[in-house]
C-alpha cells in the first residue's frame, strides 16, 4: 500500500580544507513496501540543485540505496565499511564518483510510520570534490 509521507533531509558537507556547507530540504513523497524492502520516492527541487530529478530510497536491513533519475542520474549504495564506485550523470556530462560509508543507522517505530536514517560517508567526485558528508533523513 502506498502512503504519502513528509521527508526531511539535513546534509552537512565538509571538504578537505575544512570548508563546510549545510543544506536542509523538506518535501513530500511516497512510501511503499515491496519484497521485504521499504521504498521512499520524491521529487528533487531547485533548492537541492537537482530540479527535474526523481530520487528513490530503498531501505533493507542496514543498507540504503539511493537512486536518482531524470536530469541527474546516479546510484549510491550505503553499507557500513563498504566502498561503492559509480557514475554520476549530469546535464554537463558524466563524472566518476566513489563513496565510503563510515556509519549507517536506520531506525523506525513498530508500525513504520516514522523512519530515521543517519549516514556518515566520505565522497570523491572525479577529483573535483573530496570530503565528508553527514546526512539525516527523517520520514513521517
Amino acid at each position: 500500500m502506498n502512503k504519502d509521507v513528509v521527508i526531511k533531509i539535513k546534509t552537512s558537507q565538509v571538504d578537505l580544507k575544512g570548508t563546510g556547507d549545510d543544506m536542509e530540504l523538506v518535501t513530500k513523497g511516497e512510501f511503499y513496501t515491496k519484497d521485504d524492502s521499504m521504498y521512499i520516492v520524491y521529487q528533487e527541487t531547485e533548492l537541492s540543485g537537482m530540479e527535474g530529478t526523481t530520487t528513490m530510497l530503498k531501505i533493507s536491513d542496514d543498507l540504503l540505496v539511493m537512486k536518482r533519475y531524470g536530469s541527474n542520474t546516479s546510484k549510491m549504495v550505503f553499507e557500513k565499511g563498504k566502498r561503492f564506485k559509480t557514475r554520476y550523470r549530469t546535464s554537463q556530462g558524466d563524472l566518476s564518483m566513489e563513496i565510503l560509508t563510515n556509519y549507517v543507522d536506520i531506525s523506525m517505530n513498530e508500525d513504520e510510520s516514522k523512519i530515521d536514517i543517519d549516514l556518515v560517508y566520505d565522497i570523491n567526485i572525479a577529483g573535483i570534490f573530496e570530503g565528508k558528508n553527514k546526512m539525516n533523513i527523517s520520514i513521517s
